[in-house]
Order: structure tokens, then sequence, then C-alpha cells
């Protein structure tokens, strides 16, 4: 859900940002503009030999399938792009917070409000490290 520009001969790379808000927002009218292009191309089409063959029950029956099939599908790839960052901050989180500060750096993955998170975090788990750091040679 990023898109990157290339510009001029440097081969530089500029990032666009689409907060989640937007990617929800294109996928709610992904689920309710899909069953009305597949009704309109199957009105264009020539549909008389599927409707012929299982009747007009089962083509809009076989609409139906084909439309919840595609939104399940997309439903479950926006979710899965979420919820995957949120779930490694939070695996992270929880090792630092029983002490364990090896591994402890989140991959920045996406450029969005998720992105931005886990920046942070890892910004705050590295002044925590320098200041654990700090208090050591100080107890030395």
């Amino acid at each position: 859900m990023e898109g990157s520009i290339k510009s001029g001969t440097t081969g530089r790379s500029i990032t666009l940002q689409i907060p989640i808000f937007y990617k929800l927002f294109v996928s709610m009218l992904f689920v309710a503009v899909l069953p009305i292009a597949l009704i309109g191309l199957i009105s264009m089409g020539d549909t008389e030999g599927i409707v012929a063959a299982i009747g007009l029950p089962g083509t809009v029956f076989l609409l139906t399938l084909v439309t919840l099939g595609l939104v399940v599908m997309w439903s479950f790839f926006l979710a899965t792009s979420i919820t995957s960052p949120i779930t490694q901050l939070s695996e992270v989180a929880r090792s630092v917070s029983m002490g364990d500060l090896r591994n402890s750096e989140v991959k920045v993955m996406t450029n969005d409000e998720i992105g931005e998170l886990a920046t942070s975090f890892n910004r705050m788990l590295n002044s925590y490290k320098i200041l654990d750091a700090l208090s050591r040679e100080d107890g030395k």
C-alpha cells in the first residue's frame, strides 16, 4: 500500500505516505462498489448462456460467492497488513519489559502511522539502552 517515485538521475526514491484511514476508506469503497461492478459486467455481457445453464437464482448466487470471496481475500490482506506490525511491536515490548534487550529492534516496514510508532519505539529503546549503560557505569 506504499508508493515510491524515482526522481531524476540520482536514483533517489520519494516514498508516499498513505495513512491507514485512507487505506480503510478505499477498502470500504471497494466492498461497496464491487457488487455493482460485477452486476454491471454481467448485464453488459452475453449472460443468456450462464442464466440458461444455471438459472437466474444460480447466477445471483454465483455472483454473490465471487463478491464474497474477493471481499474476504481483500479484508484478510488489509487486516494482516495492519495487525502484523502491531503484533511484532507488542512482542518486542513484552521482551523488553522482561529485561531482554537483545534483538529489541523493531523493523519498520511501512511508512504510515504504524511505521511512525515503530520508529518512535526504536528511538525510545535506544534512549533506554544509553541510560542503562550510563547507570551501569555509575554503579561500578
